[in-house]
């Protein structure tokens, strides 16, 4: 008599969530090669940077990045000295990366050519598309970040604050208020933080 074996079919795990995603929030991190002619181009724009506030205003222009930062790296911590110098780009943000780079591509293309122009295979924007190609490209999977509010916007985060803010001023103001000019400031106060609730 013969006996038959069915196999039981494997079970499906899904794909891990990838790591640079937390709540609403997705990290982006890149390492790219800049050209040695370049560099000297590169390094001053960033010196200047720290002093002009109209640079740093296009790129805290965007209410949704959480942080970003950019640093020329020549060697590694091990001490390895890197053939070219590179660029490490990263930020964090709400929502997904192709958003917050079509924001860039679109918003300030002279400022991403600048810092990214000269290097290798970069596409300068606009279109977005060849850009976010050449960003899938060379990004890395996220190290570790920290981030207070994971769930909240940067939107939501001050928003909290606006009525914190303004909740403070109508809790000290209510101990001299009449039952009447309390209920009439607390109608003012819901009116004004309505647009953050």
């Amino acid at each position: 008599m013969a006996t038959s074996h069915v196999a039981a079919a494997p079970v499906q795990v899904p794909p891990s969530k990838p790591g640079n995603t937390i709540g609403r929030l997705t990290g982006l991190t890149l390492f790219t090669p800049v050209r040695r002619r370049w560099l000297p181009v590169a390094k001053s724009a960033f010196w200047l940077g720290k002093w002009i506030p109209l640079a740093q205003k296009h790129i805290l222009q965007f209410e949704f990045i959480h942080f970003v930062r950019w640093t020329h790296v020549d060697k590694l911590p091990d001490g390895q000295k890197l053939n070219y110098t590179h660029l490490f780009f990263e930020s964090n943000f709400d929502g997904p990366w192709q958003h917050y780079i079509d924001a860039f591509a679109y918003c300030i293309p002279k400022d991403i050519r600048l810092v990214w122009g000269r290097g290798i295979n970069f596409p300068a924007p606009p279109p977005a598309e060849p850009l976010k190609a050449w960003i899938a490209h060379n990004s890395m999977e996220g190290g570790t970040y920290y981030c207070a509010y994971p769930e909240a916007s940067t939107r939501m985060v001050k928003g909290a604050l606006e009525v914190s803010e303004r909740f403070e001023a109508l809790r000290a103001g209510a101990a001299s208020m009449t039952p009447e000019q309390f209920e009439a400031a607390y109608r003012r106060f819901l009116g004004d933080v309505q647009a953050h609730i």
